[in-house]
């Protein structure tokens, strides 16, 4: 058995060598580079003339033209699908990746060409495509080695300058075992943990050296692409010492990635947990104390980052093996994290046939498009193009109705019932195969599978995206019958990644409709999918009325209700299912109203704006200022004793006590600046906020000052 970490080409005696990078089983040997020699780079040209039998001439011309142009080593006719039927296309194989997007220049302005298409994949996915290959396959039966470190850096003037300043620390540990503090300066009480090598320069030699002698697998950072690996390239550079850590002893590069950067290591992938861990939690800070306090409960060491300079000029102070704790700490941390999130993003690289580098840093609509390119390629379907700067921001500029919401009853209620509509929208999508080859279709009457937009879809060709679609449905489905039956808890957590992977991938397609820069661009089908989930809310909600129920709140595929002339909690609960069994009855076979929960009070404010607690006393709020990052803690933080008074302990006057306790407090200069601290960020220039918020003003008034 052998696990696919990653991939790349070189270029050898002018030939494109595709490399892949397995950790083999321990039973067979630790790691192999695969070389693919007989792989070439290829792209279409589409012909002026579509459809059969009407482009023969303009694909003859087209060949004719094409054979004329340098780097061309091959041209072959295919017969193909598109989004709106079938083609005859020009597959055009060159000698060199590079040459690629020299010449797509060329054969798209020949006469007989219409467009040039999936000229812009990179190569080296472009094999794993062709050739069916899945990074991570099987990852959980072969021991990987993973390892994560951190930097402390000298920084006397506050900001650190990676020209002047120098590494002080390098943490590390990994799941090996090994944990250690590399510096150069310490006492005689340093911990064990602890090894003082002579400068910089070593500390970097030894984390190097450590890197390969450990075999590790996979890197691991919190921010290590925007600080830690090039802080430390930066270091590395002014000793000239490589930093050639990638497993065939390249050096670690620095990428830019949309606006951010990426730090690549090859054949060990650096998976940085910062951007991992925003697309897992949400939260109103993302530091690493943050999210090791949602994911473990536990508070991390801390140091301020201004007091640093001054510890690490003081070895003998109290202070230092904190310092050193801290650093230890931050390291052990991130492994920590890493091995929770890790697998989810396993599970998201193999589904959509990304390597972990490229798919832990991916947008949910870059991770939902190579799941469809590599759909798309078995299905012999031509991928579409991506749109150009010009067509994006148009399509960004153009809007449509959303979801359904109804205004809530404002107020406390008792006894609320929660309806949720599984996977509405991935529903809506297999239910009435919405897809942009099967919109308004010609072989189907116009009043069939008629959305409420006016838009109808094919009922005889399955469309493209659906049928993906219904896949993960079906997969999510058969994953949760071996949930309920598996005993393992180590088997149970491994299904529990893989179906949230799943629903991740499946919760984002209709997102991906209209999604600006989406090759299978379709407002008119995104349009269609709100449509017909404000449809079946509005069913619902009809229904529950004429069943006796109150409802309480809609929203988007959720329904609150009660009963208020019922007062036996089992009775409302066992009227509340069998509603849901005779909606379910009037459903499309893919779409189910589920039993959500039931909770025995909560409080209504304003659309999307709420707060509910359960049977076991839990809160769950949504929309309120507990939620927000643009709020101070202590605001925050009283809301919650505040609904926790008013739902658990049904004391509104006590609620309002704390209140004006907290209010006091402030008054007289009793909470602490960090508790009275907004943490967000400008997004826009301060002119441009209509509805100024606090940080907003605070913003403003620091400027005057």
């Amino acid at each position: 058995m052998k696990i696919l970490l990653d991939a790349d080409y070189i270029t050898r005696d002018e030939k494109a060598i595709v490399r892949l990078f397995y950790k083999k089983d321990k039973k067979e040997g630790e790691r192999e580079i695969a070389e693919i020699v007989d792989f070439e780079p290829y792209f279409y040209a589409v012909p002026r003339s579509e459809g059969m039998g009407d482009n023969i001439e303009s694909i003859e011309k087209l060949t004719e033209d094409l054979k004329k142009l340098d780097r061309i080593t091959r041209v072959e006719k295919k017969h193909m699908s598109d989004i709106r039927g079938e083609v005859d296309v020009l597959r055009i194989t060159v000698k060199q990746p590079r040459d690629v997007p020299e010449i797509r220049g060329d054969v798209k302005h020949l006469d007989h060409c219409k467009e040039v298409r999936e000229a812009d994949i990179p190569f080296a996915q472009r094999y794993l495509i062709d050739a069916g290959l899945i990074p991570m396959e099987s990852c959980e039966d072969v021991d990987l080695n993973i390892a994560a470190f951190d930097l402390e850096v000298y920084n006397p003037r506050g900001e650190p300058d990676s020209e002047k300043d120098p590494i002080i620390m390098i943490s590390y540990a990994d799941n090996l075992g090994l944990e250690r503090v590399w510096t150069y300066r310490s006492n005689d009480a340093k911990p064990d943990y602890v090894e003082v090598l002579e400068n910089e320069f070593e500390i970097i030699k030894k984390f190097i050296k450590t890197i390969k002698e450990q075999n590790i697998d996979i890197i691991t950072t919190y921010n290590g692409d925007n600080f830690d690996f090039p802080y430390l390239r930066e270091r590395a550079d002014k000793y000239r010492l490589k930093l050639d850590i990638g497993l065939d002893g390249s050096s670690a590069k620095l990428e830019r990635r949309g606006m951010n950067t990426g730090a690549r290591v090859r054949g060990r992938p650096h998976v940085d947990m910062y951007p991992a861990c925003r697309q897992v939690f949400n939260l109103s800070r993302y530091r690493l104390e943050d999210v090791y306090m949602e994911l473990f409960g536990r508070e991390l060491i801390d140091i301020k980052a201004k007091d640093m300079a001054k510890i690490w000029d003081s070895p003998e102070s109290d202070e230092f093996n904190k310092f050193l704790e801290y650093s230890m700490s931050d390291a052990v941390s991130t492994l920590q994290i890493a091995q929770s999130i890790l697998p989810l993003q396993y599970d998201l690289s193999r589904i959509v046939g990304q390597p972990i580098y490229e798919c832990s840093r991916a947008g949910s609509g870059q991770r939902v498009e190579s799941l469809f390119i590599r759909k798309a390629h078995r299905k012999n379907i031509i991928v579409p193009n991506k749109p150009s700067d010009r067509i994006a921001q148009e399509r960004q500029r153009s809007s449509y109705t959303g979801a359904y919401v109804v205004e809530p009853k404002k107020g406390i209620h008792d006894n609320i019932i929660l309806f949720d509509f599984r996977s509405l929208y991935p529903s809506i999508i297999v239910s009435h195969n919405i897809d942009p080859s099967t919109i308004d279709c010609t072989c189907c009457p116009e009043d069939t599978n008629r959305s409420p937009t006016g838009h109808y879809f094919c009922e005889k060709k399955d469309g493209f995206i659906p049928g993906v679609l219904n896949g993960l449905i079906e997969k999510r489905i058969e994953i949760k019958n071996k949930l309920k039956k598996e005993k393992d808890p180590v088997k149970k957590r491994t299904w529990e990644v893989e179906e949230q992977a799943i629903k991740i991938l499946a919760n984002s397609m209709y997102g991906y409709y209209a999604f600006a820069r989406a090759r299978w661009y379709s407002k008119d089908c995104a349009e269609a999918i709100a449509a017909f989930g404000r449809e079946y809310i509005h069913h619902t909600i009809k229904s529950a009325k004429e069943h006796g129920f109150d409802v309480i709140y809609g929203d988007t595929d959720s329904v609150y209700i009660t009963q208020p002339d019922v007062k036996d909690t089992g009775e409302i609960i066992k009227n509340a299912r069998s509603f849901s069994e005779k909606i379910n009855e009037e459903l499309p076979e893919a779409m189910e109203l589920e039993f959500e929960g039931f909770y025995p009070r909560g409080i209504f404010i304003t659309k999307k704006r709420y707060a509910l607690i359960d049977e076991k006393g839990k809160l769950s709020v949504k929309g309120l200022e507990t939620r927000r990052r643009d709020w101070a803690e202590i605001a925050k933080r009283t809301q919650v004793e505040v609904l926790n008074t008013i739902l658990h302990d049904k004391d509104p006057e006590k609620a309002a006590e704390i209140v004006k306790g907290v209010v006091s407090g402030i008054k007289e200069g009793n909470v602490s600046l960090a508790d009275l601290a907004i943490n967000t960020q400008m997004t826009r220039g301060l002119g441009e906020y209509v509805n100024e918020g606090p940080h907003v003003m605070a913003a403003k008034k620091a400027i005057h000052e």
